[in-house]
């Protein structure tokens, strides 16, 4: 089956009244073989479509003279327009040797167009009249009298007969048609519900408050970039306690500092509006034209809790069309769970930044009952914690060795202070008091269900790779990890320090001390790893934090002196 592209769109303004394509060509298969030409016309006479395929004597003889204005033009348009929703079936004799059956199709209570049946009819012959429209045609006639002959000839009866088929089936497909545009409709929505739902949860999945804002916001650009077919996906964090620098995903780049600028625009738009902001045209943009030179289409969604405006997600250059309401919902619905996110994250910073305050207070007074330990705790967690990066450990177990590090003399609370500050060596009694501070710091601890990976670290750093440490002679890889680690940073800071029995040893010796440890009271493999640190980097590495100490030292004496 063919339609006739011509009269299928008529123009812009006639486009609307055509028949659904797939319904035409429904109607046409089933009624082509009986001989006839289906044709669907306008209210105004016009030729919307009509089956192509019908055959050469339809093509060329019966629909042009429907077309022709000097033929049929005036008698058609005066018929159709006649036809009303009421209307009974209708013969037309405009085209001689042919007969047409006319049908109204009504849809709420209004003509739509009128579906016809063209057939040749049992009189046709090559008189006067049918002689003149072949030379008006450019037709051989004697050759248009053996294309008729290959047509069946029909009635008028049977014609309305057929049409009154033709129009059922017209309505019928119409419907299903509508029922399958609402299905596909719904199916679309349910895709995009599903995609959009399935995006929320992979985010709100993502939401550990001790997660960094620079991974969660990356990973959810990506995420809504996907789902969204955009160019770039962007991401501004701006209140009192945290900030995230501005920052653009995607293939769409914006030369340096402008990313900063779009930011320093976006928000005070935002904090007045309160609500998602659609620019379909950048260069026409009063206020972000600027940006015009680099893309063509922006979105933006403020990340809200309550009045407060904490950043806002934006997206560039949707890939296919414009943005709009629906892109505008889901990404309100995303920027709603990342600042759920966001406060959570400043909520969880501030009990951190507490409980981390607490824990410099505890060393600091482990370390203010002994002057020569001064500052001990604070290095050893920052050994610890560069160790531990080595390995190549994720942050949260890097942070976690630097806890332990911080804590591993807690326990020093319970050893008295005649043993801490002895001058000389202690005697064994004394030295078994000293080796209760592990196990007293893991017992302060273990009541503190947040520090239950700490405590291993707390508990272990005195045992030696051989076996021969305390508290539990543990040996090799039985010992934790963390264990390992500060046992290596905590000898190596007591060798780099003042004690009470002897002065600092140089960094060179020290390291040296190591090497020739390793294997024994060092971990081989670890050792291989500090070792590999340079005396510059130590020196970088714990300068920084010499004045803190100094001024603890000078605290502890002068709470002495008093």
């Amino acid at each position: 089956m063919a339609i006739n592209p011509q009269s299928t769109i008529a123009g812009p303004a006639r486009r609307q009244e055509t028949l659904p394509a797939a319904v035409w060509e429904h109607l046409v298969l089933h009624n082509r073989p009986a001989g006839t030409c289906l044709i669907y016309f306008l209210p105004g006479g016009t030729i919307a479509c009509h089956d192509a395929g019908a055959g050469v004597f339809f093509e060329r003889y019966v629909i042009p003279a429907l077309r022709h204005p000097d033929v049929c033009g005036q008698a058609l348009a005066g018929k159709t327009s006649r036809i009303e929703p009421g209307s009974p079936p209708q013969i037309w004799e405009l085209v001689p040797g042919v007969l047409i059956s006319a049908l109204p199709h009504v849809e709420r209570r209004q003509v739509r167009g009128i579906l016809a049946i063209a057939a040749r009819s049992e009189g046709f012959r090559l008189g006067e009249d049918v002689l003149r429209l072949c030379s008006m045609f450019g037709l051989d006639a004697t050759w248009l009298a053996q294309q008729a002959r290959h047509v069946p000839a029909h009635t008028a009866q049977h014609l309305g007969i057929g049409n009154s088929v033709m129009l059922s089936l017209l309505s019928d497909r119409l419907r299903l048609n509508a029922l399958e545009q609402e299905l596909n409709t719904l199916s679309t929505q349910l895709a995009n519900a599903y995609e959009e739902l399935t995006l929320i949860e992979q985010i709100s999945g993502g939401m550990r408050v001790n997660r960094r804002s620079a991974d969660f916001f990356r990973q959810a650009c990506l995420d809504v970039m996907q789902v969204m077919q955009v160019r770039g996906m962007g991401v501004v964090v701006r209140s009192d306690k945290l900030e995230h620098p501005p920052v653009l995903y995607g293939d769409l780049s914006l030369p340096p500092g402008q990313v900063h600028r779009l930011a320093d625009e976006l928000l005070p738009m935002l904090r007045t509006r309160k609500n998602f902001l659609l620019v379909n045209d950048l260069a026409a943009d009063k206020r972000l034209g600027w940006l015009g030179e680099f893309a063509s289409r922006l979105i933006a969604v403020p990340m809200l809790r309550g009045e407060q405006v904490l950043g806002c997600l934006f997206g560039l250059d949707k890939l296919a069309g414009d943005f709009d309401s629906v892109d505008a919902k889901l990404l309100t619905s995303i920027s709603n769970e990342s600042a759920i996110y966001l406060e959570n994250a400043i909520l969880f910073g501030d009990v951190h930044g507490l409980m981390m305050g607490l824990l410099h207070s505890l060393t600091s007074a482990v370390d203010a009952k002994d002057a020569y330990t001064c500052g001990h705790s604070e290095r050893v967690a920052l050994l610890a914690r560069h160790v531990a990066r080595q390995l190549s450990l994720d942050d949260y177990q890097v942070e976690r060795t630097y806890m332990a590090g911080l804590l591993h003399d807690v326990g020093k609370i319970g050893i008295p202070e005649s043993v801490l500050q002895k001058t000389g060596r202690l005697t064994p009694e004394e030295f078994e008091v000293m080796k209760k501070h592990p196990l007293i710091g893991a017992r302060i601890l273990a009541d503190v269900k947040e520090m239950a990976d700490v405590v291993p670290g707390v508990l272990h750093h005195h045992e030696r790779y051989d076996g021969r440490g305390y508290p539990n002679n543990l040996a090799g890889k039985s010992i934790p990890l963390v264990g390992r680690i500060i046992c290596l940073a905590d000898c190596f800071d007591a060798m780099t320090s003042n004690r009470t029995y002897r002065r600092a040893l140089p960094l060179e010796v020290a390291l040296t001390e190591i090497r020739r440890c390793s294997g024994t009271q060092f971990d081989p493999e670890l050792a291989e790893i500090f070792l590999a640190i340079r005396p510059d980097d130590f020196r970088a590495l714990l300068r920084d934090h010499q004045l803190a100490a100094k001024r603890l030292l000078e605290l502890q004496e002068s709470l002495r002196a008093a």
